[in-house]
């Protein structure tokens, strides 16, 4: 879908390409990114109703050339995983956050809904602060530390696949209990995983997982 009868369809929100210059402000485009064999294991994977997230797949941890290429190059040889997403998903829902950059390649067009860790007062995000971000198939796009993020929504009916790539251990189980009665322990839900949810995704999430996102649940329609 092209960006231009997203714009039409969603016209309450004000939707950039992730290669206008307003885009630096949370992250970068990786130009020339080329990893067809990963894109090749993505789609030959089941695209369920809902989604399904793997962290950390060893198939794509043993590539060769394209592993090589994406934690030398892209990850600095710092301790990287690299999982998948595919799903279907409209809203934001939440907003997630992490000590460390998470970069997405996409195999289908997709919107990012995003925000800044600097717009979170008092533990709340409101959604009239988000910026919305059309990403063409075939994008390498790098979300800094401090952007508010959570899955795509996508921009066509094929769903979304992506590769994840996020530093060793990220959104997996946490390895020890946590009080979430300090500090910032009360937004933790994984490793390196800080989140808010939307009033409307309760039930989907954790129990334990903090309603802090105030305004509308924005949704995207293709």
């Amino acid at each position: 879908m092209s960006l231009e009868t997203l714009r039409e369809k969603n016209p309450a929100y004000d939707i950039m390409s992730v290669f206008d210059p307003s885009f630096v402000e949370f992250g970068c485009v990786h130009e020339g990114v080329s990893v067809p064999k990963m894109e090749a294991f993505v789609r030959a994977t089941p695209m369920p109703e809902d989604e399904f997230y793997i962290p950390c797949a060893d198939e794509l941890m043993n590539m060769g050339d394209e592993t090589g290429y994406i934690v030398d190059t892209l990850y600095g040889q710092a301790p990287a995983q690299i999982g998948y997403y595919n799903g279907h998903a409209h809203k934001l829902n939440a907003v997630e956050w992490h000590k460390c950059s998470e970069i997405l390649v996409l195999f289908e067009d997709v919107v990012l809904i995003l925000g800044k860790l600097t717009d979170i007062v008092d533990d709340r995000f409101d959604t009239a602060k988000a910026r919305y971000f059309f990403v063409p198939a075939g994008t390498c796009v790098e979300l800094y530390a401090t952007t508010l993020h959570w899955s795509p929504c996508q921009a066509g009916p094929d769903g979304v696949r992506q590769l994840v790539i996020q530093a060793m251990g990220t959104n997996t189980p946490l390895e020890r209990p946590v009080k979430r009665e300090e500090g910032m322990n009360r937004l933790l839900l994984e490793r390196n995983k800080w989140v808010l949810i939307h009033e409307e995704a309760r039930s989907s999430m954790a129990p334990e997982a903090f309603v802090g996102i105030v305004g509308e649940n924005p949704e995207i329609a293709y």
